[in-house]
């Protein structure tokens, strides 16, 4: 309220001398000298400024208010929309990217980046769910979720694209580099030591499948080939890792 005095103060402070140096234009280019003039000169202004400069102001005052509020609002919508895309990009379970986010990241990624693709599904996920109950089934899940997340690096990609499955997409296309990842995330999944509430010890294990350097033909033919070679794992005996080579070095 403070500011808005002070505006119309000024206002009017202007207002009396612009009409004392307009009445007194007026008197000498006409030789007058009544100082009745000046009187009104400064009565008039002094009379009607302040209370249309206070309105003024007011209704001013009001509009910035009003729109700092809605600036206000309009960054808190930003901001939960940011939120519902990113928790409608995640799976709810793990934190992990979604089968559908996972696989619109790689489209992008891969249009800059050389990468691979893993695909990897948790061995014996059934039998873990009916002896163990899908209480303890889920935090097998999440237990394998961050696993994976601490093997690979800050470039790479992981997404659980199903039940038991979860989706890498490395950001190299080195065949001794892919592998090497793959077969640590094997290792480290062995590792560890997921007990139920009961404290009973669930040995956890995963297959994987793979193919290096997916920057030629589609996504959905990588995926068809990585798992491909999931299945392959499976038939292999479980806890392995297959990896087809880039077709530039097959030969």
């Amino acid at each position: 309220m403070f500011r808005i005095l002070y505006k119309c103060a000024l206002v009017t402070i202007i207002s009396i001398a612009c009409s004392l140096l307009i009445t007194g234009s007026i008197m000498r280019a006409f030789e007058m000298h009544n100082s009745m003039g000046y009187v009104i000169a400064t009565i008039c202004p002094l009379t009607i400024t302040p209370p249309i400069s206070l309105m003024v102001f007011r209704q001013s005052e009001r509009l910035r208010v009003t729109l700092l509020k809605l600036n206000r609002v309009m960054q808190q919508l930003e901001d939960t929309n940011a939120q519902l895309l990113e928790k409608a990009s995640r799976d709810s379970m793990t934190g992990l990217l979604n089968r559908e986010a996972f696989f619109t990241h790689v489209d992008m990624m891969r249009e800059t980046t050389p990468g691979s693709l893993l695909i990897i599904d948790a061995d014996h996920f059934k039998k873990i769910n009916d002896v163990h109950g899908h209480y303890n089934g889920d935090g097998a899940l999440t237990a394998i979720a961050h696993c994976i997340s601490r093997c690979i690096s800050d470039i790479d990609s992981i997404g659980r694209i199903g039940g038991e499955e979860f989706a890498i997409f490395l950001a190299s296309d080195q065949e001794n580099e892919v592998r090497a990842i793959a077969e640590a995330i094997r290792e480290e999944v062995t590792c560890i030591e997921f007990r139920t509430p009961e404290n009973e010890l669930v040995p956890l294990s995963v297959s994987i499948g793979g193919i290096i350097d997916i920057s030629e033909s589609t996504i959905a033919d990588h995926f068809q080939t990585a798992d491909r070679r999931l299945y392959e794992a499976k038939r292999n005996g479980r806890n392995c890792v297959v990896i087809q080579p880039a077709l530039r070095n097959a030969a």
